[in-house]
């Protein structure tokens, strides 16, 4: 009945994909919660409530990770079986009850649990769904529709750090977790439920409002994503899927490292909370000019070329870091890193699709995304214990350039797979 609604209301006046890139975008920020550079917020109030040192909250932290990883296949495949409608639906919910969780931490087993639940329904399935659903409603402009979307999780990388301070620091962090439980339920849910269509010939239409002339365009269309779409088995066959897996790890680890560790670091430096929570931000600043980044670069050059130059950026990017020496030049590191990382998340986006089809696209999406939350695991361990063993970041921040350099060889030998 919805979707008969929206059909009658959309055609043919505006593409209803546009809608779903704003839905998509709405749950990317919603994501936060989960995400690394929301939780880092909480971790010195974390130490200083339960006294647990900075490695013990890291391991934590990456189990819970590792854990959340390990699953997500199970949200992949239910997002191809129910749609992304009714998960969007269903992890909202959990989510925002995951939160609510969180506010009432009050020892490890929950500490655990609450990293758990919000590593698994925050930073992996609600970044799941929109990126198995975009891709539904676009194919040439698929690059252009992924990086308007990804300005939800851009703009919640600026404007959530310095928030979850201020509120924490006016009403407690317990207070902070139940803002953004009774935020979900208010405002992500609602729009996810009465907006989100699964994909476009549901509606009637075609990926980038191609014209519809009959009911066969129609056919024709689903016989080519048929023809076009590898499994999840034939997907994993390929080698293309597991280096593109593991280069996709390499930005989550030093990412969720930094992020997570981003206030000690940065106190090292000289730097106060609140200085550092606005530079925190800066990192997702070069996203917002994705849109214009993806026609000129991502358009027009092959993927794993895109992917070998930001590595290059990565690993140089990690050196400068160790002379790091004001606030000045950490603005400049966050600047640089944020926009090889966007680049390369951005041109990683695209590649599962552009390779694999998008039928089974919840299912690949779910079992790659297994990468990036174990990248996101293995990030908080070697920060910490960097630290504590030697008191600085100086050999994390080498190892991290060094792991970067390696990972050149797989990006240059990747290329389309063809299906047998």
């Amino acid at each position: 009945m919805l979707s008969h609604k929206i059909e009658k209301k959309t055609k043919p006046y505006f593409y209803y994909g546009w809608v779903i890139v704003f839905i998509s975008s709405v749950s990317m920020f919603f994501s936060a919660p989960g995400q690394s550079f929301s939780i880092s917020t909480f971790i010195n109030y974390y130490i200083e409530d339960f006294g647990y040192s900075r490695t013990y909250i890291s391991f934590i932290y990456s189990l819970a990770t590792v854990l959340s990883g390990s699953l997500l296949f199970f949200v992949g495949r239910h997002i191809d079986f129910l749609g992304q409608r009714k998960m969007s639906f269903i992890l909202g919910f959990a989510l925002a009850a995951a939160c609510l969780f969180n506010s009432f931490i009050a020892n490890v087993a929950m500490l655990f649990i609450g990293f758990f639940l919000l590593r698994y329904l925050g930073q992996g399935s609600m970044m799941l769904i929109p990126n198995a659903l975009i891709p539904q409603w676009f194919d040439k402009k698929r690059a252009f529709a992924v990086s308007i979307a990804t300005l939800g999780i851009i703009l919640a990388n600026v404007v959530v750090p310095p928030m979850n301070i201020y509120f924490i620091q006016t009403y407690g962090w317990e207070m902070t977790w139940r803002f953004w439980s009774i935020a979900i339920i208010l405002i992500f849910i609602p729009l996810s439920y009465f907006f989100t269509i699964n994909n476009p010939e549901d509606v009637h239409l075609l990926p980038d409002n191609a014209p519809v002339s009959s009911h066969q365009d129609l056919l024709d269309e689903m016989e080519k994503v048929d023809r076009e779409s590898f499994t999840l088995k034939e997907t994993l066959r390929t080698k293309e899927f597991w280096f593109i897996g593991i280069i996709s790890m390499i930005i989550p680890m030093i990412t969720t490292g930094i992020m997570f560790h981003f206030f000690s670091i940065m106190d090292l430096q000289g730097i106060k909370e609140e200085a550092a929570a606005f530079a925190i931000g800066l990192i997702s600043l070069p996203g917002f000019f994705m849109p214009l980044i993806s026609g000129l670069i991502i358009d027009r050059f092959r993927s794993k070329y895109i992917v070998a130059i930001t590595l290059t950026v990565v690993a140089l990017d990690m050196l400068f870091m160790l002379i790091v020496s004001s606030i000045a030049m950490a603005v400049i590191f966050m600047l640089i890193y944020g926009l090889a990382t966007n680049i390369q998340n951005l041109t990683l986006n695209i590649i599962w699709v552009k390779y694999f089809g998008r039928k089974y696209l919840g299912s690949i999406r779910g079992a790659a995304t297994v990468f990036g939350v174990l990248g996101s695991a293995f990030g908080t361990i070697p920060f910490g214990l960097s630290y504590d063993l030697t008191g600085s970041y100086v050999a994390v921040f080498t190892v991290m350039a060094i792991i970067t350099f390696a990972a050149l060889g797989m990006a240059l030998s990747i290329k389309r797979p063809k299906r047998s």
